[in-house]
């Protein structure tokens, strides 16, 4: 058959029974110049399909197109459709036998490069759809092989797949599966660094979260990253005495301070409030979230007579699967003997159902994404529901939000008297203070050094503050008590970002500036203000930054958290060479002077004095002025030092003759001293 009739039966066939407009026959078969004859000749090649076909088949005119009418005749495409629905299903429902026999049923179909003899035209519309469909069948057959322990088998198969589609990173994904599964660990990081590499250049984007995930478990040594087992044909709650659940962790013996938080918290589990909306604690890393939303779910205990649920739904590792989940949930439910479904949606109904009746609090820790926490929310409002999170989960319909920042001063001073003892604290409270701010006031690291001080009753204060200072050693390597460490705690973030995130991240934390604005961030990244504005605001998501204000233009300012700086600056360490270290710090100092000297100029001309741009400007960045004279001072930019010491002298006497009638200009911080020493 020639082309052009091969390709309007073809397209007649992909419509699935549908009408297909002459217009369209047209354009799939002739192009966006089609002669002046094409009704003529379309109504020739239709007219010579219909003498081809079988009985089983046939060509109906419909205006404004034509429809193909199957009656006893089989579509190959068809089928495929059905089988591949068929397995999908079954994956869903972890019937994986029965979706890897479904899908490579459906896989067999193809018997070569679909639409062969076709024109471009139609090739181009249809072509990328029949592939994608094809390589989801594939991917999910493989996904289904995986579950059922195939992994052996499917190491070459793999190779060449992700090496013919170099793109696809579910491939890519299921390939480092294997890989590390067959003992291959250093093969399956660098197919994470290959797969990182070619999307880049192919694309200038980063990995997906899904390519992530499995690089941070293998990196992590994940056991649910092994073949896991089958799931059974059917699973039944367990035959024992049926108990009232109460799987909240124990209460920490020395909670200290949040009573503000604790009294909103438990105000929102105990009182009288409609609905059953979940309450997000969320925070950074290390700021005491669970711990929060334990303690408070202790307090209200009476108020949950049907008792507590409690899932830790990987905060520190590879997601929880919300499947799993329910099934420890529903053990803990229903009465013994009762089935447990095998699909998502069956068993959140059953969970629901279960629960209408009851008074329950559910508490859902370090939660990943919104899609993970919707299946096991109650539908009824008696029960309650907490969920600990690094994201907001402003997605989350109803959600109430609280906010855990790091301990007020007189927090971290009272958990360390309290862990340490406060004899011990008061003969150094001034090193104790200087000990917490060197923190960060970060729960956990205040957490870790009162237990370090407490274990070595011997060591002054000033003792850890030394070691926390750093010189010959890594402040962060004193950060870590037996299981709690606050490397790891941030490393689980930091992976979680995209590159550009990181590299913004390690970036950044080589300034010794206590806020960033968004200019001096965009000559950080090398990059303009909003796509600097956009990193920033993704850091802050991750709550690797924190907002500390707006200047007096309404811009906003950033601070990085100092133990969060120490671990960028570990990163940028490792990640970095130190050139390009170097090199960083100088575009930043090199900008600050030369907004400093455009800033001592307008003054000296006296084109600001009116509006007071200048003078804003100048109040804004004092205090980071400074701090990049003494980065440069420090880290041996003498020439840059000079400068930045000549122009802020000037830009001081400039300013205060300006206008020494505003109160921020009467209320200037003094320049130090070592300016007089440049």
């Amino acid at each position: 058959m020639a082309e052009k009739p091969k390709t309007i039966l073809a397209t007649l066939l992909l419509a699935g029974n549908r009408v297909v407009s002459d217009a369209h026959l047209r354009e799939v078969t002739w192009g966006p110049t089609p002669p002046a004859t094409v009704n003529q000749q379309l109504y020739t090649y239709v007219s010579r399909l219909r003498t081809l076909l079988s009985p089983g088949a046939a060509i109906v005119r419909h205006r404004p197109g034509y429809r193909l009418v199957l009656t006893d005749a089989t579509l190959d495409h068809a089928e495929f459709d059905r089988l591949a629905g068929l397995g999908y299903d079954a994956l869903k429902a972890r019937r994986h036998a029965a979706a890897a026999e479904h899908l490579a049923d459906a896989l067999a179909l193809w018997r070569g490069p679909a639409l062969g003899g076709v024109t471009e035209h139609l090739a181009r519309v249809e072509l990328p759809r029949l592939e994608e469909a094809r390589m989801a069948a594939l991917e999910g057959r493989i996904a289904a092989d995986l579950a059922l322990g195939r992994h052996d088998a499917l190491v070459s198969e793999l190779v060449g797949l992700v090496e013919a589609h170099p793109m696809r990173e579910r491939l890519r994904a299921q390939l480092m599966t294997v890989l590390y599964r067959v003992g291959r660990q250093a093969d399956a990081l660098a197919e994470y660094q290959r797969g990182r590499e070619i999307l880049a250049e192919e694309l200038g984007i980063d990995p997906s979260s899904a390519l992530n995930d499995v690089f941070q478990s293998i990196l992590a040594g994940d056991p649910g990253l092994t073949a896991p087992a089958a799931h059974p044909p059917e699973i039944r709650v367990q035959a024992r005495r049926q108990v009232r659940p109460a799987m909240l962790p124990p209460s920490v013996a020395d909670f200290t301070g949040r009573e503000p938080q604790l009294r909103e918290l438990s105000d929102l589990l105990c009182g009288d409030h409609t609905g059953a909306a979940p309450v997000v604690v969320t925070g950074t890393a290390g700021a005491g979230k669970s711990a929060l939303a334990v303690q408070a779910g202790r307090l209200c205990l009476d108020a949950f007579p049907d008792g507590q649920l409690y899932a830790d739904l990987g905060g520190q590792g590879r997601p929880r699967d919300p499947y799993d989940v329910l099934e420890w949930f529903l053990q803990a439910l229903c009465e013994p003997g009762t089935p447990i479904p095998v699909t998502v949606d069956a068993r959140t109904q059953l969970y629901r159902s279960v629960l209408a009746e009851r008074r329950v609090l559910v508490v859902l820790d370090n939660a990943h994404y919104e899609q993970q926490v919707r299946p096991l929310l109650p539908g009824a409002a008696c029960s309650r529901v907490v969920v600990t999170s690094r994201s907001r989960f402003t997605a989350l319909e109803g959600a109430r939000s609280l906010e855990l920042d790091v301990f007020e001063r007189v927090e971290a001073l009272a958990l360390l008297r309290r862990v340490v003892g406060p004899g011990r604290v008061a003969q150094e409270h001034h090193v104790a203070d200087a000990l917490v701010d060197r923190c960060g006031r970060l729960p956990i690291a205040v957490r870790v050094v009162a237990g370090r001080l407490a274990a070595k009753p011997h060591w002054p204060l000033a003792e850890m503050a030394r070691r926390l200072a750093g010189g010959d050693r890594r402040p962060l390597d004193e950060l870590s008590l037996a299981d709690i460490d606050v490397r790891s705690s941030l490393r689980s973030s930091y992976l979680r970002l995209t590159a550009g995130a990181r590299t913004a991240l390690c970036r950044l934390s080589l300034l010794h500036t206590a806020e960033l604005p968004i200019w001096l961030a965009a000559v950080v990244l090398d990059t303009d203000e909003p796509r600097a504005e956009d990193l920033l605001e993704t850091l802050v998501d991750a709550r690797l930054l924190e907002v500390r204000g707006t200047d007096r233009t309404g811009r906003l300012r950033f601070r990085m958290p100092p133990v969060i700086r120490l671990f960028a600056h570990e990163c940028a360490e490792a990640e970095s060479t130190a050139a390009e270290r170097r090199s960083t710090v100088d575009r930043a100092l090199t900008a600050w002077l030369l907004r400093a000297r455009a800033a001592a100029r307008a003054l000296a001309d006296g084109r600001q004095v009116a509006s007071g741009g200048e003078l804003f400007w100048f109040e804004s960045e004092m205090n980071g002025l400074v701090a990049a004279f003494r980065q440069a001072d420090a880290d041996g930019h003498d020439s840059t030092a000079r400068s930045l010491a000549r122009t802020l002298t000037e830009l001081r006497m400039l300013s205060g003759a300006a206008d020494t009638r505003t109160p921020a200009a009467r209320h200037r911080p003094a320049l130090p001293h070592a300016l007089t020493r440049v």
